[in-house]
């Protein structure tokens, strides 16, 4: 979970914590459906907000970002095991888009699609392809595709280098994530889970104490 989710739970804590102080105060019949609609207004608005949403598509093009990061080594195994049985490079791509049903697959499977019906040439549909998923790892992909299809040099051999190279970073990547991950939860921790959490314990029991006294 990243910040802007810890920010985003802590939010709908807090209000879900204001809304069971006031429902204390109400009696035991409308209370639950004054928490529910209140719950369901504060969630809509709150995912109106433009910075909101603006979150939203950020994360959900960094989840697909990784998604593709994560399962290209699969492609370059498969697609080197298919040039090294002596299947070319459209009938090992077309393997690896048959057997998978992820993000990257069908993207793959519409490029090819583009450059067999003469759209565009294979370059450039892999070039526009690494560009649209913005993956750094595509890009080199698309370059080394590029020059061993053009030079004549051996694909396979690229190819498997390139999973390696990809296999070493990701497990660098993975390890300085887990070594942020402490501090990037100090901030949303002390700010917003912290007193969220001490009003949805002490809410009831302050409401309780309002309507004795």
């Amino acid at each position: 979970m990243d910040v802007s989710s810890v920010a985003l739970l802590g939010a709908a804590s807090l209000a879900g914590a204001c809304s069971v102080m006031a429902a204390s105060r109400l009696p035991r019949r409308t209370s639950r459906r004054r928490v529910a609609s209140s719950l369901s207004r504060v969630t809509e608005l709150v995912a109106r907000l433009p910075p909101v949403r603006r979150a939203a598509r950020a994360e959900e093009r960094l989840r697909r970002r990784r998604e593709c990061l994560g399962e290209l080594p699969v492609l370059l195994d498969v697609m080197t095991l298919g040039l090294s049985a002596g299947l070319s490079f459209d009938a090992s791509l077309e393997l690896y888009c048959s057997r998978y049903g992820n993000v990257l697959a069908r993207a793959f499977s519409e490029a090819m699609l583009s450059w067999r019906i003469g759209a565009v040439s294979r370059e450039t549909a892999l070039w526009e392809l690494a560009e649209e998923l913005d993956v750094t790892a595509l890009r080199r992909f698309a370059s080394v595709v590029g020059e061993s299809l053009a030079f004549g040099t051996p694909l396979a051999e690229a190819l498997e280098r390139q999973a390696q190279t990809m296999r070493e970073e990701q497990r660098s990547q993975v390890e300085e994530e887990i070594e942020r991950v402490p501090v990037k939860m100090l901030v949303p921790l002390g700010t917003l889970i912290v007193p969220a959490m001490f009003l949805a314990i002490l809410g009831p029991l302050l409401g309780s104490a309002v309507m004795v006294g």
